[in-house]
């Protein structure tokens, strides 16, 4: 299938529509930042991640990256990673 044939036929799901309410499932929320918005040319500078159970946070995760590059001048501004 392909364009609006595939788009008709695998319609993503909202939330109001997956079977199990997120409140009774575990899941990580992952936060990455990076030296820019390219996934082929920028790096990453910093992991976070967050376990939530039962709906509230059960643990958490946060660890710096060295990107082995120079952090633009505009990341390091929006992240206040240096």
């Amino acid at each position: 299938m392909q364009g609006t044939d595939y788009k008709q036929h695998h319609k993503q799901q909202s939330l109001d529509e997956l079977s199990t309410p997120l409140w009774e499932v575990t899941y990580c929320v992952l936060d990455l930042e990076t030296t820019g918005g390219s996934a082929t040319t920028c790096e990453i500078t910093e992991i976070g991640a967050v376990k939530y159970r039962g709906g509230e946070p059960a643990g958490t995760f946060q660890t710096l990256v060295n990107p082995g590059c120079e952090i633009p001048p505009t990341i390091t501004i929006l992240t206040g990673i240096t």
